[in-house]
């Protein structure tokens, strides 16, 4: 399932998204070539999916892959840009 934050309310069509993906070729390759496209076709929201650089691993190709949660954009962290650090922060408020 997805490893970056997303809201409950997208979780079925995330699923959806990724049974798609492993039946239908040419819906896979678009995930890989542009995943954060294909995920906003089913509601993340560019807040969400610009935090991030994705890279959809497919096992198939890569049989001993290794899947860790979200990457940073580490362009925005050597910048060390504000705006990024306080959307990253979002998630993990305590309010």
């Amino acid at each position: 399932m997805a490893r970056f934050p997303h809201y409950r309310r997208n979780v079925a069509e995330l699923g959806r998204l990724l049974a798609r993906a492993a039946m239908d070729e040419s819906f896979r390759k678009a995930l890989i070539d542009s995943p954060e496209e294909t995920l906003a076709s089913v509601g993340l929201p560019k807040e969400t999916t610009s935090l991030m650089t994705f890279k959809v691993v497919d096992q198939r190709v890569q049989k001993n892959a290794v899947v860790l949660p979200y990457k940073l954009n580490d362009s925005k962290l050597e910048n060390n840009d504000p705006a990024y650090a306080q959307e990253l922060a979002k998630p993990f408020a305590l309010n």
